[in-house]
């Protein structure tokens, strides 16, 4: 696979993180699921663009992706976990 389509499988990642911690998020807070909707979309909007041209900035692309990769299995399994 070559360098550049492992740094852009890693940004999508990165957005894909953005999108399972967002709703771990709001999944803990039903009770104040509206607010913590809004700031999640001004924080997700915030750090979209950052998270994704991370993934080209990094020196290796094997980083980008092993890292990627663990933010997403950590806000999934955060998600899976909530009652």
């Amino acid at each position: 696979m070559p360098e550049y389509a492992r740094r852009l499988v890693a940004a999508l990642l990165c957005w894909l993180a953005l999108v399972v911690w967002g709703s771990a998020i709001v999944n803990f807070c039903p009770a104040i699921a509206d607010a913590a909707t809004q700031g999640y979309r001004v924080l997700a909007s915030a750090l979209a663009a950052p998270a994704m041209v991370w993934a080209f900035w990094v020196n290796t692309p094997r980083t980008a992706l092993v890292l990627s990769t663990a933010l997403v299995l950590c806000g999934g399994l955060l998600l899976v976990i909530q009652p």
